[in-house]
């Protein structure tokens, strides 16, 4: 019998708001595990978005289109109902605390948590709203039968948080062709990933290369991608009077994508918190000379296929870089050492790990017998 899956993430590859990693890991898992499983992945709407199936994996929009807020609002009160009401053999939820989702008991449902708000949210949030939004995290996490972390430094807060509920560990995988991508470096730093300030470190980012501009006048850095805080960025970069060198692609097309990693001097991972770092992952297949602040899973992804550097901080952040553009063999050197270390995040093993997640919720407790469309 084919295992009927529901997998909620209010993200998608297409958003224009918050499309990221965890939207791409979704489509990437399905695609390859679309002859084993009946899966539909239930995402927020937005202008544009439509139901119907990409490139083997079936999608079904709920909520309303917009604007941003009530688009998220509404698509968890729907997707509150359908958990309740839906037939599936396992369900999952792409944790996020934007989205208050409660599985409903007695169901087989399952969490995959990216990265746990609570160590952070008193300085996201402050003193005022961080205590309430930790203990929402956690009483929505702890109504899962199941739990999948994607990486070890998230399993670890995990067991903490909901001590008692099995937890597997899944990453996120990386494209074989990116292993294949021949390197032609040119002098210009990268930026890839989701423009939000505060998580992404793009404040660091953007104030270690106005030091790096001040003794390389002709550098440029390619930030690719989009998010809620571009026009912030931009902001900042004509505030640090940068905007000249500072280029922000929107999003890119894969063929544009590899062109990026291919000609990268290096590129620049500053983020405050990580759940995995898929963007790590995928510049390190690609050869390119990383460097990337040392929070959440970071130093894990990364290993030593990268330099790490406090996060924060952007002197470090542009003294190492500042070496890496100044010795080209040991950017070589990095290239190969990056490959080599993400071996460990092929997709073809990584979507095996996430069937037996998927098993392990269906084999807990038996939907009861109900439609997709009550």
């Amino acid at each position: 019998m084919t295992l009927r899956v529901l997998h909620f993430i209010y993200d998608d590859p297409a958003n224009p708001w918050v499309a990221g990693g965890g939207a791409v890991r979704v489509f990437e898992l399905y695609r390859r595990l679309g002859a084993r499983v009946d899966a539909t992945v239930v995402t927020g709407n937005y202008p544009g978005a439509a139901d119907g199936v990409h490139d083997g994996v079936r999608y079904l929009r709920l909520g309303a289109a917009g604007p941003y807020a009530w688009s998220r609002l509404t698509y968890a009160r729907a997707a509150n109902a359908l958990l309740r009401t839906a037939a599936y053999d396992a369900a999952v939820f792409d944790f996020s605390t934007y989205t208050p989702i409660f599985m409903p008991a007695g169901r087989p449902v399952g969490i995959t948590v990216h990265h746990v708000s609570g160590p952070t949210a008193r300085e996201r949030w402050g003193p005022v709203l961080a205590p309430g939004i930790a203990a929402l995290e956690r009483a929505m996490i702890r109504r899962a039968t199941r739990l999948s972390a994607t990486s070890t430094a998230t399993y670890e807060l995990l067991r903490e948080l909901a001590p008692g509920i099995p937890i597997d560990l899944v990453y996120a995988g990386v494209p074989d062709e990116l292993f294949e991508l021949p390197r032609r470096p040119e002098e210009f730093l990268l930026y890839f990933g989701r423009l939000d300030v505060f998580q992404k470190g793009l404040d660091t980012l953007l104030e270690a290369f106005a030091e790096l501009r001040r003794a390389r006048p002709s550098l440029e850095m390619r930030m690719a991608g989009r998010g809620k805080d571009t026009e912030r960025v931009r902001g900042m970069a004509r505030e640090l009077g940068i905007e000249d060198g500072v280029r922000l692609l929107g999003a890119v097309s894969e063929a544009e994508r590899q062109a990026l990693f291919a000609g990268a001097a290096v590129q620049l991972m500053p983020s405050r918190f990580e759940g995995f770092g898929m963007v790590a992952a995928e510049a390190m297949a690609a050869g390119v000379p990383l460097v990337a602040a040392a929070a959440g899973s970071l130093p894990e992804v990364v290993g030593d296929g990268g330099v790490l550097v406090p996060a924060g901080d952007a002197r470090s952040l542009a003294s190492a870089a500042s070496v890496l553009l100044d010795d080209g063999p040991a950017r070589e050197a990095l290239s190969a050492a990056a490959r080599r270390s993400a071996e460990r995040f092929r997709w073809g093993a990584v979507a095996d790990r996430h069937l037996e997640f998927l098993e392990g919720i269906a084999s807990a407790r038996s939907a009861p017998p109900s439609t997709l469309e009550s």
